[in-house]
Parts: structure tokens; sequence; C-alpha cells
């Protein structure tokens, strides 16, 4: 098994969560919610001044304006919007198009590439400048996401406009590092083969060079001066930049090299440009399973339930190590799937839980289960997440930046140090191709030139930043928000108890529209600490010893 997705869209795990996961865990959490409590937005004011609102402007009225820098790249309006359907959006209300962007901005009469580009129309019409939202991953899809989720657009659309990239390799930008040879049946059949799964990933790579790819072109500091690119594309003298995971690091980044034309920073679950990330994941698997472990062992409903949870995890593994499992499930609206359970495998799950807003809590009722035999509940929730970002990220995006950042500066020995449970050494860090062993041998099978040193990074320190981080968060632990709040002159930093990665979407989950409300109050005046009184809402961090039943349907 290959492992390559560090950076998941926590967005997008988001929306497969509430489908196994948010009522049962919901269920058990009794002081989740004050049903009192006015929500966070429910302002009088706020609802009078939404009564007079105009209406959103149309389409034409919504494209960007002639740009008056005559070096500015060009913005070319798509009215098919790609031949995406659109769900949940008044045709009015979207503009999409293409910004021509330089392969290498430092030969801006060079090669070309095209950014895939979708502007949502906000509620008001002067609510300051717009919001530009930073796919996660590397690789995240973000135009057709936002094109065809309302729940995603609930996300990001407030009284400013915003302004959705699909990053250069990625998505409906032109060309893309698409990875269909990681996908082939063949592939997946073959996921406990890891030499197989490598010798996929050099396979995309041959072919998108075959295609005249110039993989070299595709890095952070390319990927970031898109960002200004963009807004200077559509005519915009400021824009506040919005990114969870490595959209933090993206606009960091983007503000660093261009921060006139940057206001504020929304950063959720951040990523310190100035650290090598990798060093920190395995380190941050190990933290957060410490935690949970820790607080089912101080939780009477937990300990009394599944005991010591660290030897009931060992237990676990030991068994699937010894004689893996084959489980069938069919995840609620998704297909069904059968999968063999090793102990890798199992790993692999507990990981991919702390990316879910309420996974954490679950995690001890799961592997309660998988003790007594019944690994179905984990495997559903794991299938559901694969099914869910099926064709919404991009592999080879990822590999490109990580490759050509920081997988040469990598400490292997420093990622191991931070490692104290055997099932994290041997089952995690050996298959891992993003901070794991295996990063150095997929890097060399990936093959592109080093573009970026964390060590050379250096912050626009006096840009506000909303920095929000969460309490479990396994991928960017929420020490490296720390560091980020204190390079910067005015940072709000806010931590979310019980909650890992994607701490902004946890809270809406949790506390109705909190999330929403602390960046708008945020956006309102970012020099101004938010009152974030609701985040004071969420209830403490509880793990479940067992899942409740889940509600029968109509």
């Amino acid at each position: 098994m290959l492992r390559t997705v560090p950076g998941t869209p926590a967005c997008l795990l988001a929306l497969a969560a509430l489908a196994v996961l948010a009522a049962l865990v919901l269920a058990g959490c009794d002081a989740a919610e004050d049903p009192d409590a006015p929500a966070p937005d429910d302002d009088p004011a706020d609802e009078a001044e939404e009564a007079e609102a105009d209406e959103a402007p149309d389409g034409d009225d919504a494209a960007p304006e002639d740009a008056e820098d005559p070096d500015a790249p060009a913005f070319a309006e798509d009215p098919d919007c790609f031949g995406v359907e659109l769900a949940g959006l008044a045709e009015a209300s979207v503009t999409c198009g293409t910004v021509e962007v330089p392969l290498d901005h430092d030969e801006p009469e060079g090669d070309t590439i095209a950014l895939a580009v979708a502007v949502l129309a906000g509620s008001e019409d002067d609510a300051g400048p717009p919001t530009l939202v930073l796919g996660g991953g590397p690789g995240e899809v973000m135009v057709e996401t936002a094109l065809t989720e309302p729940e995603v657009q609930e996300t990001y659309l407030g009284e400013q406009d915003a302004i959705l990239v699909d990053q250069r390799g990625v998505g409906h930008s032109d060309p893309a590092l698409d990875c269909p040879e990681l996908d082939d049946e063949e592939a997946e059949a073959g996921l406990d083969d890891l030499d197989e799964s490598l010798d996929a990933l050099e396979g995309c790579r041959t072919d998108l060079a075959e295609d005249g790819v110039d993989l070299d072109a595709f890095n952070h500091v390319a990927n970031a001066d898109d960002v200004d690119a963009v807004r200077r594309a559509l005519d915009h003298d400021e824009v506040d930049l919005r990114g969870t995971s490595y959209g933090t690091h993206l606009a960091l980044h983007a503000a660093a090299r261009n921060p006139d034309g940057v206001r504020s920073l929304v950063l959720s679950s951040p990523i310190d440009p100035s650290q090598n990330y990798l060093d920190t994941m395995a380190p941050g698997f190990q933290a957060s399973l410490d935690r949970v472990i820790e607080a089912c062992e101080d939780t009477p409903g937990c300990s009394q339930q599944v005991g010591d949870l660290e030897a009931a995890i060992d237990e676990v593994v030991a068994r699937l190590d010894d004689a893996p499992e084959e489980v069938t499930v069919e995840p609620p609206g998704g297909e069904e799937t059968t999968d063999t359970y090793d102990a890798n495998a199992f790993v692999a799950g507990l990981f991919t839980l702390f990316y879910l807003p309420d996974g954490a809590y679950a995690l001890p009722a799961l592997v309660d289960d998988a003790q007594a035999g019944d690994l179905e509940p984990l495997a559903e929730i794991v299938a559901l997440v694969e099914q869910q970002l099926e064709g919404l990220t991009t592999p080879g995006m990822q590999f490109s930046m990580v490759c050509s950042g920081e997988a040469p500066g990598f400490d292997l020995d420093a990622a191991r140090a931070g490692v104290t449970s055997d099932v994290i050494a041997e089952h995690w860090l050996p298959i891992s191709a993003v901070g794991g062993e295996a990063t150095d041998e997929a890097c060399e099978r990936w093959d592109v030139e080093q573009a970026y040193d964390p060590e050379a990074f250096s912050y626009a320190t006096d840009i506000p930043a909303l920095v929000v981080t969460g309490e479990l968060d396994h991928v960017t632990p929420p020490e490296l928000g720390a560091q980020v709040a204190d390079a910067l002159d005015t940072a709000h930093l806010v931590e979310v108890p019980g909650v890992g990665h994607g701490p902004l979407q946890a809270l809406d989950l949790f506390v109705t529209g909190c999330g929403d409300a602390l960046v708008e109050e945020f956006l309102d005046d970012p020099e101004r600490p938010p009152e974030a009184a609701c985040v004071d809402q969420m209830p403490p961090f509880q793990p479940l010893g067992e899942l409740p039943d889940q509600p029968e349907g109509p």
C-alpha cells in the first residue's frame, strides 16, 4: 500500500462524515449545542440588513472589469462553466473562466497554462474584497466541487464574493496532473504491494512527460505566484485568502511573495511554511492517537466499555497481521465494496478517522467493534470517504509539490523519533509516501527538481490572520498553528477542542454556524480579535465506548 492522502481536503471529508458519523456521535454529545441558544449568526440587525440587500448581480455585472494593470494576465469567461451542471446555484450568481498564466513566472513570455476559476457572488455588493479560496491536498479539486456541492457553497459563501481556483495541475485547469494509473484496478488490487504502487506512480509520471508536461514547473513557488495572477486578472486591488491544510501553506506563501494584494488570511489547520511539515506527520498521528487513548481512559463510558484502548489496538493489529480479513460493506449513498483488511489497512483506517470532524469521538468504539471481530463499522466509514473523494484529488499535483519542496529535506530520523508506538512505526511509517519511509522512493520515481526550501521562507508579518487549529489534528498539529500565529504581528489564534483536521468545518458541525460566524466576524475587522463565543459551546472531548444506534429512516 502507498499512502498518499495526508492533505486530504477537509471540507469534502466533512461531507462524507455526516452520512455515517454525525448522527451517531452527536447523539452521544449532550453538550454539543444549547437548543435555546441563538445561532451565532442570528442577529436581528443582520437579518434586517439582509432583507434590504440588493439582489446578487447578474452574470455580466459579476464578471471582472477591464483590468487597469496593463500586464495583468487575461481572464477568459466560460459561460458554460467547463460543462459542469450547477447544483444549488443560480446561473446569474456564477462567473466561470480561465486565467492564462506563465508556466514559469520567471519567463513571462514563455509557455502558458490555464487556471480554472469560478466566482460566486456574495450577498452584498459592497462587502469588501472577495475571498479567494485555496484548496488543500495539495491537489484538491475546488471549482467543480463548489459548483456542484451546496454544503461546500454554504461554507464559502457570505457577504463577500468567493473566488474558487483549481490550482495548476488540478481539476479543470490545463494541464491536469491526473494519474489514472493509481486508480487502475490492477494497482488497486495490489495495494499491499508497495513496489506495484510505486510502479503505477512512475507510470503516471512517464505518461505525463510523454504528453509534454513539464513537471518541474508545478511547485510551491509557481503556485503562489499564480494566486496573485488570478487576483490581478480579476482586477481586484486586494483579496482575503482562505485555506485549509495545504491551502494555508499556499496562502501564507502567496502573501509573502505579493503582500500588497492580500488584506487578510483565514487559516484552518495551518501549516508553517518555514518548517518541513513532513517531519511532523508521523509524530502528529502519534500525538493525536495518544490523546484519544488518554481521554478514553479518563472517560468512564469509554474505559468501562473498551478497557485499555492501546492494548485493544495492539490486539487487533496483531490479529490482522497474522490473518487478514475480507470485509464487504455498502456505505450509505455509496457502492458495495470488498476490501482485505490487514494490519496496515486497519492502522490507515484509524489515520483516516482523524480527518473527520467527529472521527476521534468514534475511534474507541470502532476499535472495540474490531476487537470483537466486527470490522464493518470502520470499513464502512473508510469506504465512504474513499468514494466521496474519488476524482476530487490529483495525486500528480501532490507529488510534484511535495517532491519539489519538502521531500529533499525530509528528516526520517526525526519522524521516527516522534513515534513511540509499534503500531505506527511498523504499519504506517513504512508505507506512507508523504511523511513516511516511502517518501524518498516515491520522489525518486517522480523525479522533479527542488524548487522550494522551507528554511528560506520569510513571512509577510503585517497581514492579519485568523488561525484556527484542532486539538486532535494529526496532519497539522495545533503546535504548527501556534508557530504560525507567533510569526505574525496580528494573529487571532483559536483552538477547537476535540476535533481533528479542518476545525472550521467541525465547528459548523458541532455548533451550528459557529465556523461561519467566526470567519465573518474576523473579515468584518481583521485587526480586532473575534469574540469566538460560540467556540465555548463546544462539548468537552469525551470519546465513545460504543456507538449509539443509528436513527431509523422514515
